[in-house]
């Protein structure tokens, strides 16, 4: 093929940056063993394509889901300039397509070349630096990302998106997995983080709401109404019986397991019953009724999600 194309640094790979930078790509064409036709000014139309097949056994990621990602529409190049500095403007790896047509002297040549672009795990101290720049300096935050994905972005070898075992999808450090992650997500560790963030504050939102959910369901007043049948039985004055919101140690504890995904529809802690009734302590002056959390045994959750996340996530080590 008399038109080739070269790229600078050489390839065939190149990685996104630990920083979450794109590589920074120049590509070349050059007529190999003839000379360039005689005439106009040679002009050169440079266009690529960057797309990822998170299906593909290539890309070590066979966990994906099927889950793909594209770059959006790179700016092409028309020009008299035989090289081309491919303007990214993503976060994005996989399979980076690039194609240059020559015209000169009313003759057309044609070349095009196939790299790939991977990832590069970030080191825990900048994690936990970018992680305090948005907010997240919580250590329960940082045992979770260790739980989660070993504080990897991108699986090893080959450096593609570190897909859940699961097989949904769940990507990167915070496994990110509905809704679906989105392509700066996958590629970005920070964006992944910002993601992850953000869902824990929205499971923590949940988990702040649930006493008050449960003090206004039906459940629970039909266990105050039996436990003042039984105490009117026994001569006993009805009372008001008060269920608390959580504590701070019980907030986190329940925000974690939402990240988990609440499985079976069940929350951390459940209202405490005493064989099948509602287990409530009289204050001293007799007037008041408090109700109590208990966590909810792992026995009683079932085999959907992990019974132990909880605990999991608080045996893991800071960083």
């Amino acid at each position: 093929m008399p038109l080739v194309i070269s790229s600078q640094p050489a390839g065939p790979r190149f990685s996104i940056t630990a920083e979450a930078e794109m590589p920074t790509i120049v590509v070349t064409a050059a007529l190999q063993n003839q000379p360039m036709p005689s005439g106009a000014a040679p002009i050169y139309e440079w266009s690529a394509t960057l797309a990822f097949d998170g299906s593909s056994p290539a890309t070590n990621a066979t966990f994906g889901g099927g889950r793909s990602t594209q770059h959006s529409r790179i700016a092409p190049q028309v020009s008299a300039n035989a090289s081309w500095r491919i303007p990214f403007t993503e976060i994005l790896g996989g399979v980076l397509t690039v194609q240059v047509i020559l015209r000169a002297g009313g003759t057309e040549q044609r070349a095009q070349a196939t790299w790939t672009i991977a990832g590069t795990n970030p080191t825990g101290t900048a994690i936990r630096a970018f992680a305090n720049s948005i907010g997240a300096n919580r250590a329960v935050f940082r045992k979770k990302m260790r739980q989660e994905s070993s504080l990897q972005q991108f699986r090893t070898p080959g450096n593609w998106p570190k897909y859940s075992s699961d097989g949904l999808g769940g990507v990167g450090l915070c496994q990110l997995t509905r809704p679906a992650p989105t392509a700066d997500q996958t590629w970005s560790w920070k964006e992944n983080v910002r993601g992850g963030w953000a869902l824990y504050l929205e499971k923590e939102r949940i988990a702040r709401a649930y006493p008050r959910n449960v003090r206004s369901g039906e459940r629970f007043r039909n266990l105050v109404t039996a436990w003042n049948r039984a105490r009117t039985a026994q001569g006993l004055p009805a009372l008001p019986v008060e269920l608390p919101d959580y504590t701070p140690e019980q907030l986190e504890l329940d925000t974690l397991r939402g990240f988990n995904g609440y499985a079976n529809g069940l929350h951390e802690y459940r209202v405490r019953l005493d064989n099948g009734a509602l287990f409530v302590t009289v204050d001293s002056s007799g007037q008041r009724g408090f109700a109590e959390w208990e966590r909810v045994p792992v026995a009683a959750r079932g085999t959907v999600g992990d019974p132990n996340y909880v605990e999991n996530v608080l045996a893991q080590s800071d960083f």
